[in-house]
């Protein structure tokens, strides 16, 4: 998230990386030995930096240290989706998204369930299997947004996303614009979801844009000394949260000075304007990363797909 003198970036917990949160000494050293131990790289003075990299990159990150590794053990760690190695990083991975840090968020763990357990287990699977294998490359600056978004938008697949930018386009408009943008990507959701998602008393995506803008708004709200009236806070988020910050701060003008009210509209157009140019750069970050993988993985014979 870009930041500005009103914005911090830091956000709450809901947009946090689990790596970002203190685990348990004794938890995270058992995984770095599980893959020390799968790699076999109990000798090699790189092992930490090999593991990290594993866990934040994913899988595909072994190439770069594929002289560090046994040739056999590389080829049975790279080679499909049924090994010991993918399936402790989808393990990891899992874990990761399942564990309550923050009890608040708690109807996120039970979406996930929803999927792992049920008829969607499919997808489910995928999007575990993708982020094995390519780590938080595609997790942008909310893991847990994104994972929301990579379920819901099913037609946005493997291919799609290494070979075009609408991921990345959805990322942006919906950051920016809220819940109601998502009819622009219609092509990419089945439509009773779409409708779903939009009916805000039963969307997920509304529960994860409010908690997406949350930090962000109120910080701002704060630093311009607009009181928390009428609940004023929460008005203003639920607007923001279903039209994106320009339209739904709308919600809030007539409970708010009109001077103030203006230098609110200022911090947001600021706001916007150095998030848009942090977006793209990132995006464009994504995208020569997305090839390179591409690129490496047909050199390789390494083609992504689920099992």
């Amino acid at each position: 998230m870009a930041t500005s003198s009103h914005f911090p970036e830091i956000r709450l917990s809901f947009c946090e990386k689990p790596d970002d949160i203190p685990a348990d000494g004794d938890a995270k050293k058992l995984a770095m030995g599980e893959f020390i131990h799968v790699l076999q790289l109990d000798d090699n003075e790189n092992k930490h930096q090999i593991v990290n990299d594993l866990l934040e990159n994913g899988r595909q990150s072994l190439a770069k240290y594929e002289e560090d590794i046994i040739p056999e053990i590389y080829t049975t760690a790279m080679d499909g989706y049924n090994g010991e190695l993918i399936l402790l990083l989808k393990k990891y991975f899992q874990q990761q998204w399942e564990t309550p840090y923050d009890p608040s968020n708690k109807w996120f763990i039970s979406f996930l369930q929803q999927y792992r357990n049920e008829e969607n287990h499919d997808l489910y699977e995928r999007v575990l299997i993708r982020t094995a294998e390519y780590g938080n490359t595609y997790m942008k600056d909310c893991p847990k947004l994104s994972i929301i978004l990579q379920l819901l938008f099913e037609a946005i697949d493997d291919k799609c996303l290494g070979e075009t930018n609408i991921f990345n386009d959805l990322w942006l408009t919906i950051t920016n614009d809220g819940l109601t943008s998502i009819t622009k990507y219609s092509d990419y959701i089945i439509q009773d979801i779409m409708s779903e998602q939009l009916n805000k008393s039963q969307s997920i995506l509304f529960l994860a844009l409010r908690e997406y803008y949350r930090q962000p708004l109120f910080s701002l709200l704060k630093k311009l000394g607009i009181s928390n009236r009428q609940n004023l806070y929460e008005l203003a988020l639920d607007g923001i949260a279903e039209h994106g910050w320009l339209r739904g701060i709308e919600a809030v003008q007539k409970k708010i000075p009109p001077k103030l009210y203006k230098t609110l509209l200022e911090s947001v157009h600021t706001f916007e304007r150095q998030e848009m140019v942090q977006e793209n750069s990132q995006l464009e970050s994504t995208s020569v990363k997305s090839t390179t993988m591409s690129n490496e993985e047909q050199g390789n014979h390494y083609l992504y797909r689920a099992s």
